[in-house]
């Protein structure tokens, strides 16, 4: 038996920042990662951001030039969603080693090795046959798509981000089911490689987590594209006959059937907990399998430590590497602290090293076009907890970039405390809102009130200067108002 500081189950974004914490810290460190799940680098780089953003561009420079509002582009052109996929495949496999393979071996404290781990008893794991033991261990096993409870779903052969970077051919229709973030940017995807789309989404709106006013703007451009969109949808049954898949869906009450060569389930997501024995090591789970984890991403054991989609949080990988670093933080604190007051021991105390996530400051997007990107409160959260709210919209046909650029579709939300007009949230559909959504986040997490924000120069033409005519037009009418106002 091999004895180690730390044991981190995954191979993505929370182990990758918790192994690289634990490395600056010398502690002897073993990575597991089972590559029958994914390789090296998790969701994230292998068939989540990294693909779905590069495919989404590709698309884009397809479907937009041959549909410019500028008299002076009139393309035309044929695009290879295969050829498409092969490409970006490469470019994964580029990424992959760069960022992850290379990195792993330049640790001098971090071991690897490829299986799949499962608990013995809370101090130790297996795998391979080989028994491994840890003063700590993060579990980061991540997570895979939920499979939804509908009528003859495990008969039939459906798409996921997966399997999708395996298709070797070019459907003329597909249905998504699932209208969050991965739905959109997936229909689009297909959209914009010329193949017919309908999205059924169970929900009353597509985005569930965005203000109301976000969803219903977005679903209205997908729809303008020529995406077949439906909430309110409840699919039913599927079935495949003579190759093609059926799809049932009661739609607002009705009955509605839809025939496609290809179903791309987009349902959310099942931690991938089922094989890790978490009973064994006395490790408490939620009714689907998530691990359950305190503020310091500690589970019930105070020696294990969870992080990444497997605890059932924002499933980002922004969030995922935040709580891998602040595991691996907090987890070797007392020795942190231990140190810091030998050597400052005038200090009756040293300050707790503990490190927390704020989850009202982590923004989000979803990279459809127009993109969508939110961080903080919405007016709805804003309401429930004050019953009043302090919010102001703005059309993106009020930026003047916009206007420039001919791309004005979206609008822009700021909420601000009805007291002290600190902002405590900013929820945007339009052009590159990925981009200016970090201005919003520093506003956000430093609590700039917007007098703040109208006082700080923002550079002319910029579509970043939708933050500051959201914080103007609380006391001005924007269409009254000369561009170079601040």
């Amino acid at each position: 038996m091999t004895d180690y500081d730390l044991i981190i189950v995954g191979g993505g974004a929370a182990a990758f920042a918790a192994a690289n914490k634990a490395n600056q810290l010398e502690k002897q460190t073993l990575m597991i990662n089972d590559p029958h799940d994914l390789p090296l680098g998790g969701t994230c780089v292998n068939v989540g951001c990294v693909p779905s953003k590069t495919l989404l561009h590709q698309g884009e420079e397809n479907y937009y030039p041959k549909n410019s509002d500028f008299r002076a582009i009139n393309l035309e052109g044929n695009a290879d969603l295969v050829e498409a996929i092969e490409e970006t495949n490469e470019m994964v496999d580029g990424f992959r080693e760069g960022n992850y393979e290379k990195v792993i071996d330049k640790q001098d404290y971090v071991d690897l090795v490829d299986g799949r781990a499962k608990f013995k008893d809370e101090n130790t794991v297996e795998v391979n046959g080989e028994k491994y033991s840890a003063d700590r261990f993060l579990i980061a096993t991540g997570a895979s798509t939920f499979e939804p409870p509908i009528d003859g779903i495990e008969e039939v052969d459906y798409l996921t981000n997966e399997s999708v970077l395996e298709l070797d051919y070019q459907p003329e229709r597909v249905v998504v089911i699932g209208g969050g973030p991965l739905g959109l940017e997936w229909s689009q995807i297909f959209h914009h490689f010329d193949i017919e789309v309908v999205v059924l989404e169970r929900n009353d709106r597509f985005l569930q987590r965005e203000d109301p006013l976000i969803s219903e703007e977005i679903e209205k451009h997908l729809s303008n594209e020529g995406i077949e969109m439906h909430s309110s949808a409840e699919t039913q049954k599927v079935q495949e006959e003579n190759g093609q898949k059926i799809i049932e869906a009661e739609i607002d009450g009705e009955k509605q059937v839809f025939k496609a060569d290809e179903i791309f389930l987009a349902t959310g997501i099942d931690p991938n907990t089922d094989d890790l024995n978490t009973e064994e090591a006395g490790i408490e789970t939620d009714d689907r399998g998530f691990v359950e984890i305190n503020n310091r991403m500690e589970t019930s054991q105070n020696h294990i430590y969870a992080a990444g989609d497997v605890t059932g949080e924002l499933p980002l990988e922004t969030v995922a590497a935040k709580q891998g670093s602040f595991a691996a933080q907090n987890m070797f604190e007392d020795s942190t602290e231990s140190e810091d007051s030998a050597r400052s021991s005038e200090h009756e105390s040293s300050p707790s090293a503990v490190k927390e996530i704020n989850y009202d400051e982590i923004p989000h997007a979803v990279f459809t076009s127009p993109q969508v990107a939110s961080v903080g409160m919405t007016e709805q959260e804003y309401m429930e907890e004050y019953d009043t709210c302090l919010c102001s919209a703005v059309r993106m046909d009020q930026v003047e970039k916009a206007e420039a650029i001919k791309d004005t579709r979206g609008i822009a939300r700021m909420v601000i405390d009805h007291e002290t007009e600190e902002v405590l949230g900013f929820h945007i559909v339009g052009p590159m809102s990925a981009d200016i959504i970090t201005t919003a986040t520093y506003a956000v997490k430093n609590q700039m009130t917007i007098d703040e924000i109208r006082d700080t120069t923002h550079i002319f033409p910029t579509l970043s200067e939708v933050v500051k005519k959201a914080a103007q037009s609380f006391d001005a009418d924007l269409d009254e108002m000369a561009c170079c106002v601040e």
